[in-house]
C-alpha cells in the first residue's frame, strides 16, 4: 500500500512538469512576439522576415512539434503579433487559439510480433527487433506471401506492379523515389501514399525497406510516429535491411540488397517479382491522443465582419526532435531538433509580414478592402492536416455545413522560402476557372520564376480547403535535400526571394479581397494515388470524423445522392458491400464502380442504421 501515495505523487509531479513547461514556453512566446511586433516595419522588408524566420527556427522553439512546448511557445508568439495588431480573435471562447485533439501516432496494445523465414529456419521478431508496425496499421492478424514491387508507385508511365499477381499477398517496397524521377514522381513518397496504393491493388499488407537509401531516414519507425491521417489503410510495417535481405535470399534472389536498390534507383528496372516466402505478422495497436491549437485573427476592414472571407494560411508546427511527423534524416539526426525554418517558419514569417502590411494600410484608408482577411497558423499539418480539418469541421457547424461562399477563397504558404532555387509554384489553378485572370492581372516580380501548376489535391493544408469546396491557391518554392531534416536551418533561407514571394502574394490577396464576387469553386476529376480517375459521381461533399465510415456534409440537388434519400449528417458506412473507413476508402471504390448501376449502402442516420441503393451518374 506505500507504493500508491508515492505512485501519484511522481504521476502528479510528472502533470505539474508538463503544465510549467507549457506556461513557461508561452510567456517566452509571448514576450518575443510584442519584440517581433515593436521592432518590425509596416512596409514589408528583408530585415522583417529574417527576424521572424530566425526566431521560429530558432534552438529555442525545439522544432515546435504538435502538441509539444515549441508549438505553444510558436503559436503564442504568432497570436500575440496579431493580437497587437488590433486584429479581431477567430478562435475559441473569443480567444486567438482554436484547440483541437489529433493522434499522436499509435501505442502498442496486446500481442505484437513478426514471423520471417531466415538460413535456420523461421524466426519471430518483436517491435523494435528488426521491424515496426506504422501508425496507420489496423489490428488483426496476416499470414501471407511476399511479392516484391520496387517502389510500389503506377502512374503514367511507370508501373511497379506490371505482370504481378499481388492480390492477398505482403508487398515488399523500397521507401522513397528513384532518384531518375524524382521531379515527377516525389508525390508518391510518402509511406501512407504508398499504403492507399497497396490497399487499393488487393493486397493483404506491405512492408517498407529502406535498403540503404540515402535520401531516406531512419529504418524503422514507430507507431508512436504519426506518418499520415488515413488509420487502419491496411497492415503497414517497417521493416530492417537485415530482415528484407532474409526475405529475398529465402525467396531465391541471388543478389544483394544494395545492388537491388540501385538497379532500381536509376530506374534500370521498374517492376518487382514474387517471393516465394511467407510471412506472418499479428499488430495490435491503440490511438494515441494529444492536444494542438490553431492561431487566427481576422482583419475586420468594414464597421462590422463581412459576409464573405479571404483566409491566408501556413503551418506552424513541424517535427520537433524527430518524434512529429517524418524525418528523413539518418541515425541519430532522426532524433535531434529539426528547426523548419523553409517548412515552414518561411510560410508564417510572410503571413506576419502581410497581416501587419494590410492591416495598418487598411486601418490609415490607404487601402480600402472590401472582404475581410482571415490569417491562420494551422498545427497538426505535419502528422496529418489536423489543425485546417479541425477548422473546416467547426466551420460547417456555423455555417449550415457549408464553408464556401463565407469563404470565398484560400491562399496556403508552405516552404517558401527557397525562391532562388525553385522559383514559385502555384498549385490548384484549376479549382477555380477565375484564378487565370487573376493571376494574369497581378506583375510578376523580375527575376522570380512562377509556374502555375493545375492539381488541387497537394499534402498540405490547401487540400483541407479544396475538399470542403473553396476555390485555393497552395505556393511553394519547391523540395529539396534538407527538407524533413535537422539541416532546414535558417542559412539557407534566401531572404531576398522571401521578400519578393511575400510582395506578390501580398498583391494577390488584395486582388482577392476586391473581387465582386468570390473565385467560383470547380470540381476537379481525382486521381491520387496512382489509380484510375473516377468515372461516377455521388453528389455528396463528405468529411472523416472518429468512424466508423464518412459523414455526409453536403447533398447536391438532383443527385444519385439526393435521388437515393441520403440527408447532409448521414453516416455513410458502407458501399456494394465494402466497408468505408474514411474518404479515401470512398475514392477507392468509387474508383471500381460503374454508372447507372444501382449498388446497395449502409448507412446510420442518428441511432437507426438504413439500407439504400444509389444509383451513380457518370462523371
Amino acid at each position: 500500500m506505500r507504493f500508491f501515495p508515492l505512485l501519484f505523487l511522481a504521476f502528479a509531479t510528472s502533470i505539474s512538469l508538463g503544465a510549467n513547461r507549457f506556461s513557461e514556453a508561452e510567456m517566452i512566446g509571448d514576450g518575443l512576439g510584442k519584440k517581433a511586433l515593436e521592432s518590425s516595419e509596416t512596409e514589408i522588408a528583408v530585415s522583417d522576415l529574417e527576424e521572424f524566420v530566425s526566431t521560429l527556427a530558432s534552438d529555442q522553439f525545439e522544432g515546435r512539434g504538435t502538441g509539444d512546448p515549441g508549438e505553444r511557445m510558436a503559436t503564442e508568439y504568432f497570436a500575440t503579433f496579431l493580437e497587437g495588431l488590433g486584429l479581431k480573435p477567430e478562435g475559441d471562447d473569443s480567444t486567438f487559439f482554436q484547440h483541437f485533439e489529433f493522434r499522436a501516432g499509435m501505442e502498442l496494445e496486446g500481442e505484437n510480433s513478426l514471423t520471417v523465414p531466415g538460413p535456420e529456419g523461421d524466426r519471430e521478431l518483436a517491435p523494435g527487433e528488426g521491424y515496426q508496425p506504422l501508425s496507420i496499421s489496423p489490428s488483426g492478424e496476416i499470414d501471407a506471401e511476399v511479392v516484391f514491387v520496387g517502389y510500389g508507385i503506377q502512374h503514367e508511365d511507370y508501373d511497379s506492379f506490371e505482370g504481378l499477381d499481388v492480390e492477398g499477398r505482403w508487398l515488399l517496397a523500397l521507401r522513397g523515389v528513384p532518384e531518375s524521377r524524382k521531379e515527377d514522381l516525389q508525390r508518391f513518397a510518402p509511406l501512407v501514399q504508398k499504403a492507399r496504393i497497396a490497399k487499393e491493388k488487393g493486397a493483404a499488407g506491405i512492408l517498407f525497406v529502406k535498403a540503404e537509401n540515402p535520401a531516406v531516414g531512419q529504418e524503422l519507425i514507430p507507431p508512436s510516429i504519426a506518418v499520415g491521417s488515413s488509420q487502419g489503410a491496411l497492415p503497414a510495417i517497417t521493416l530492417s535491411d537485415e530482415f528484407a535481405a532474409t526475405l529475398l535470399e529465402a525467396g531465391g534472389f541471388d543478389s544483394n540488397l544494395k545492388t537491388l536498390f540501385d538497379s532500381f534507383n536509376q530506374e534500370d528496372r521498374t517492376k518487382g517479382f514474387p517471393l516465394p516466402v511467407r510471412v506472418q505478422s499479428t499488430i495490435g495497436l491503440a490511438v494515441d491522443m494529444d492536444a494542438g491549437r490553431n492561431v487566427l485573427g481576422r482583419l475586420v476592414v468594414g464597421e462590422e465582419p463581412s459576409e464573405e472571407v479571404i483566409i491566408v494560411g501556413g503551418h506552424i508546427d513541424h517535427l520537433g526532435f524527430g518524434n512529429r511527423g517524418g524525418s528523413r534524416a539518418k541515425g541519430d539526426a532522426a532524433k535531434a531538433l529539426h528547426p523548419g525554418a523553409d517548412d515552414n517558419a518561411s510560410g508564417i514569417a510572410a503571413i506576419m509580414e502581410m497581416a501587419q502590411y494590410l492591416t495598418e494600410k487598411t486601418r490609415s484608408g490607404e487601402l480600402p478592402l472590401n472582404r475581410d482577411i482571415i490569417f491562420a497558423g494551422w498545427s497538426g499539418e505535419e502528422v496529418g492536416l489536423w489543425g485546417s480539418r479541425h477548422y473546416i469541421v467547426e466551420a460547417r457547424k456555423e455555417t449550415d455545413r457549408k464553408v464556401y461562399p463565407e469563404v470565398a477563397a484560400y491562399l496556403n504558404l508552405d516552404m517558401v522560402g527557397r525562391a532562388s532555387k525553385g522559383g514559385l509554384v502555384l498549385n490548384g489553378t484549376a479549382s477555380s476557372g477565375d484564378w487565370k485572370v487573376m493571376l494574369d492581372s497581378i506583375p510578376e516580380p523580375e527575376g522570380l520564376k512562377i509556374k502555375r501548376s493545375p492539381s488541387p489535391y497537394v499534402p498540405s493544408d490547401g487540400s483541407s480547403f479544396y475538399l470542403a469546396g473553396v476555390p485555393m491557391l497552395a505556393v511553394y518554392t519547391g523540395l529539396h535535400d534538407d527538407y524533413h531534416t535537422p539541416k532546414d536551418t535558417i542559412d539557407k533561407i534566401d531572404f531576398s526571394g522571401l521578400e519578393q514571394v511575400t510582395n506578390y502574394l501580398n498583391n494577390l490577396v488584395i486582388e482577392l479581397a476586391n473581387q465582386p464576387e468570390a473565385p467560383a469553386y470547380v470540381e476537379v476529376p481525382r486521381t491520387r494515388g496512382g489509380g484510375k480517375p473516377l468515372k461516377v459521381t455521388m453528389g455528396i461533399r463528405m468529411e472523416e470524423f472518429d468512424g466508423p465510415g464518412i459523414r455526409v456534409t453536403e447533398v447536391v440537388a438532383d443527385s444519385p445522392a439526393e435521388k437515393a434519400g441520403l440527408k447532409v449528417g448521414d453516416n455513410l458506412r458502407n458501399l456494394n458491400g465494402e466497408d468505408i473507413a474514411n474518404v479515401e476508402g470512398l475514392i477507392d471504390q468509387l474508383r471500381k464502380l460503374k454508372p447507372n448501376t444501382d449498388y446497395p449502402v449502409l448507412l446510420k442516420r442518428g441511432e437507426k442504421e438504413l439500407d439504400v441503393t444509389i444509383s451513380l451518374e457518370p462523371r
